[in-house]
């Protein structure tokens, strides 16, 4: 127990960014942040720190009390998700000890994902459960999950960072799936949540959900309302099977230029090669449109101040192709019929499965690197010249 505690406290220093940067041409690639779990999104604050939420890296069978099948394979519980802060001192945990769960290895967790910094706070998402399974049944968060690890009832959930790195919970996102489970309409009548993004906009919150296929608002006490709700597709098998009903799978949300949220999605298998799109939402209607296109297995997105918009892919190739390589695009403000992205030049294994994606002040782009790895995981630093 000592030990832990004294490991927790060490964790919980600053920590030196390291000094790595590369030029290429006009070109510069920074290495700020190392040694990460998993790391998903970042958001920068008005200030100009950096945070970015790590999934964390589960725990092994031997120390967790609940374990079940997931998308990735066997995978138990734990209490290393966590949140990291970026400043001109250095890196931070500010946030230790959140919901985490992944394989024996650590990498592929689902855990904290979501981030935003805005107003003096920072919320984010714990992601997860998302469908856990045991014996080809789901397993509920509630009760069974928090009876076997109380830390699961983070899981779903919307919160924000308080003093001395303890958190509360705003709205429970996987309740209200389990009670209304929006997208059951389109053929996904499983219980899944997983809020994988946030978006604070004067006083409402909005949060993709990649379990639930929806963007959700959410309003005063923690009411959790669909804004809209993203239908399946039917998409051939890759393998010559039969056409298989592919989910949406929302992955992040930001506002754009002319005040709509825009809505970047992953797919579900079979992961296409081209199929993702960034969407646009009328945040009044929930009028959904088709914003840009051809892309695969988008992770995140944000807007520059020109308007440009930075879309980022987890895997080029798709999540089923041999390359781990992402992928970096560019999207000009526009009106009227979608557009495909323009690919970032940039040198060649500089992104490895990213995991997120911020604009900062002066329009450098933050992205964590290596985000379905533990140990390994990295927030670059890339100014475009």
């Amino acid at each position: 127990m000592r030990r832990t505690a004294i490991l927790a406290g060490l964790l919980a220093l600053s920590v030196a960014a390291p000094a790595s940067a590369h030029h290429h041409g006009g070109l510069t690639v920074e290495r700020i942040a190392q040694g990460l779990d998993n790391p998903r999104h970042v958001a920068v604050a008005p200030g100009g720190d950096v945070w970015v939420a790590e999934a964390g890296s589960g725990a092994p069978p031997s120390m967790s009390k609940s374990c079940f099948d997931s998308a990735e394979g066997p995978a138990c519980t734990g209490k290393t998700g966590a949140i990291t802060k970026i400043d001109r001192w250095g890196q931070r945990r500010v946030v230790t000890g959140l919901a985490s769960f992944a394989p024996a290895t650590g990498d592929s967790a689902i855990g904290p994902h979501g981030i935003f910094a805005g107003g003096g706070h920072v919320f984010f998402t714990n992601g997860g459960p998302t469908e856990p399974l045991r014996g080809g049944k789901t397993v509920l968060r509630d009760p069974t999950l928090v009876s076997e690890e109380p830390i699961s009832r983070l899981y779903g959930t919307l919160r924000v960072i308080g003093r001395h790195g303890r958190t509360f919970k705003l709205a429970d996102i996987w309740r209200a799936e389990f009670r209304h489970n929006w997208d059951a309409a389109e053929g996904n009548d499983h219980i899944d949540s997983n809020p994988v993004d946030v978006l604070a906009d004067r006083g409402r919150f909005y949060v993709a959900d990649a379990g639930g296929n929806t963007l959700l608002k959410i309003g005063p006490f923690g009411r959790v309302t669909p804004l809209a709700i993203f239908p399946n597709k039917t998409v051939p098998d890759p393998f010559g099977g039969p056409d298989d009903s592919m989910q949406a799978v929302p992955t992040g949300v930001v506002k754009g230029p002319d005040g709509a949220l825009y809505m970047s999605q992953l797919t579900g298998f079979p992961f296409p090669i081209g199929g993702a799109n960034v969407y646009r939402v009328d945040p009044r209607t929930g009028a959904v449109s088709i914003y840009a296109t051809g892309f695969t297995n988008i992770m995140d997105l944000d807007f520059g101040r020109n308007g440009t918009l930075y879309v980022l892919e987890i895997d080029v190739d798709s999540l089923i192709g041999p390359s781990t390589d992402g992928g970096l695009f560019t999207v000009p403000w526009h009106r009227g019929a979608p557009i495909d992205g323009t690919p970032v030049a940039l040198p060649a294994g500089t992104l490895t499965e990213p995991g997120g994606l911020a604009v900062g002040k002066r329009g450098e782009l933050y992205i964590s690197n290596h985000g379905r790895q533990a140990k390994v995981g990295e927030v670059l630093r890339i100014s475009l010249g």
